[in-house]
């Protein structure tokens, strides 16, 4: 279809109006930023600096892109400042690391062989998994990468701008809990850490009652650690590059000497290595899936909300490296957990079920002190930068788009840390019979289809054209009916329900449900792809024009002082200061 000429009279001048009357933002001077949690330091161009007071409601950002009556900040904006984009081919491969090498990965081995698989079946699962996921992980980067938005506003394409809402709070209540879980073991770091130097702190008596589930020393640990990750949540993301990168030196030598160390001791890899599959035939498709499912749902939140990282890669090519970095780095720590806990068993003469898959139970055997004071530090290290790359960014970049009149970046981060540090209380949750666990792992069920609405959307049904200040404007195009798109709300009915037998059944396996389990097996994977093509499909059926763009527009293409116009599809048009292609078509501008 080719594209309407646009009237060229003169400019009329900016109404009382809508928007702010703010130039576009090459020509912008000023800036506020509302990072920091007590003050905020404004940019005042020539004139210099001047910080502001503390004040429980944040000033309205200059740099919005959202109408006058619409709160926003200027963590929620897109990152047009080149400065704020510094994320290179490295930072992203040293962010998987960072995310990957912590003790969770560590003991992925102890989650898969005794379902009965061999260290080469689980190997194949871990390979298998991670770059099945890396998929939508990589695309809906591209997003943020591309139009330097996170999720929350991302998210408002497919959706609508309030259905959006549902997914965003989906994904704090997940940071929350696994905020709280990896926060737990990095206190068990800190036990082994203040247990190499003062040796008496491993007999502290107890004064906890038995029903607080957690016992005096590891709950002062855990408050230890938790204090420990303070001070990170005040670093802009586009700082943390120099955490991941010290994580990627220091966390593997301390994996490799772990593991090498006790190879070395057992003269070998260990017994599990020539232990063969223990179950066949049905048995062995369900494990495999079992398996499967669990290394997809590792990173199931990421693959949703990865646009809150990419925004900060220098190039949209950058954060391809990830569909590299993710596989190999799983790979490599889960092949150090697997090789240590085998060599365990002839070291200190265990039974192969008591193998160590843990490293502070291996650390807790060890005589040096000062090994175990170096090891502790690298895994506190590998905690803290996993809680912020998984959990506390992501929940922060939630709470804003929830509540950006009182919350920014560090302050959703300070959040995160209160609530889920001490609301959740994960000692309670790790102390439980899982239940409670299984449930959130099988939240994957919702993260699937949210992950396919954000890669269907993006990549098939608008064709990388979105309109950015139109994701900012709760009126706008976007708005679809009520601000909610029904298309992806069916959707989400259309995709989910199949999976709520299986996480039901997986909750209580006293409830049968048939041959449906199979569905809910593979976890992330049948609710993602389903949700790529029934969300294509209604939207072939049922297009909506208004969001159908010729060309994408971002946040430095227009120039907001100019009132928009409408066309008969509802498009708007903001005349001859604008790009000239932001006008919105029919489906065939598409062909």
């Amino acid at each position: 279809m080719a594209k309407r000429a646009l009237p060229n009279p003169a400019p009329p001048p900016p109404p009382p109006s809508r928007r702010s009357p703010f130039v576009s933002a090459s020509t912008r001077t000023t800036r506020t930023t509302s990072m920091g949690l007590f003050n905020r330091r404004t940019n005042q161009g020539d004139e210099g600096e001047a910080r502001q007071p503390f004040s429980w409601k944040l000033p309205r950002q200059a740099s919005s892109l959202a109408p006058e009556d619409v709160y926003t900040n200027a963590d929620l904006d897109p990152t047009t400042d080149p400065a704020q984009r510094t994320w290179g081919y490295g930072t992203w491969f040293s962010f998987w690391v960072a995310a990957s090498l912590d003790p969770a990965f560590w003991q992925t081995g102890a989650s898969l062989i005794p379902l009965g698989l061999s260290v080469g079946n689980a190997i194949g699962i871990v390979v298998l998994g991670n770059c099945v996921i890396a998929v939508p992980i990589v695309l809906n980067g591209m997003i943020g990468a591309k139009l330097r938005i996170p999720f929350p506003v991302a998210a408002r394409a497919s959706m609508g701008y309030y259905l959006s809402y549902f997914a965003v709070v989906s994904r704090a209540f997940l940071s929350l809990i696994w905020f709280g879980v990896e926060t737990y073991n990095g206190g068990l770091a800190m036990t082994q850490f203040l247990r190499a130097i003062w040796p008496s702190y491993s007999t502290i008596p107890n004064s906890l009652p038995e029903s607080a589930g957690i016992s005096t020393r590891d709950m002062t640990s855990y408050f230890l650690f938790w204090l420990v990750q303070l001070p990170f949540f005040f670093l802009n993301p586009n700082q943390l590059r120099w955490a991941f990168l010290l994580k990627t030196v220091v966390v593997p030598v301390t994996m490799l000497a772990t593991m090498g160390a006790l190879v070395h001791s057992a003269g070998g890899g260990g017994p599990l290595f020539d232990q063969p599959n223990s179950v066949t035939g049905k048995g062995f498709s369900q494990a495999w899936l079992i398996g499967f499912a669990a290394l997809q749902g590792n990173w199931a939140t990421l693959s949703v909300n990865s646009s809150d990282f990419t925004r900060y890669s220098k190039t949209s090519r950058a954060q391809w490296s990830q569909a590299l970095a993710i596989p190999l780095s799983a790979l490599f720590v889960t092949i150090c957990g697997i090789l240590a806990a085998s060599a365990s068993i002839p070291v200190y003469g265990l039974a192969i079920e008591d193998a160590m898959w843990s490293p502070f139970d291996i650390m807790d055997r060890w005589n040096s002190r000062a090994a175990t004071a170096f090891a502790a530090l690298a895994w506190m290290l590998a905690g803290v930068a996993a809680n912020i790359t998984a959990n506390s960014i992501s929940s922060a970049n939630d709470l804003v788009s929830m509540c950006p009149r009182y919350i920014n970046l560090t302050r959703g981060q300070i959040i995160t840390a209160v609530l889920g540090g001490w609301a959740v209380a994960p000692w309670k949750i790790l102390a439980s019979s899982g239940t409670f666990l299984t449930f959130v792992s099988g939240y994957a069920i919702f993260l699937g289809p949210f992950a396919g609405l954000l890669t269907s959307d993006y990549f098939l049904v608008k064709r990388t054209a979105y309109h950015v200040p139109e994701l900012y404007d709760p009126r706008g195009i976007y708005r679809y009916s009520a601000g909610v798109n029904w298309r992806a709300a069916a959707t989400l009915v259309l995709t989910i329900t199949p999976n709520l037998p299986g996480l039901i059944n997986a909750i209580n396996p006293d409830v049968y449900i048939g041959n449906i389990a199979w569905w809910y097996a593979p976890g992330f994977i049948t609710g993602y792809l389903p949700a790529i093509l029934v969300y294509w499909g209604l939207n072939v059926a049922f297009p909506h024009h208004a969001t159908l763009l010729a060309e994408a527009v971002s946040a430095e293409d227009v120039d907001l002082s100019v009132p928009p116009t409408f066309d008969d599809y509802g498009t708007k048009s903001s005349g001859e200061h604008n790009k000239d292609v932001y006008e919105m078509g029919s489906v065939s501008v598409h062909a």
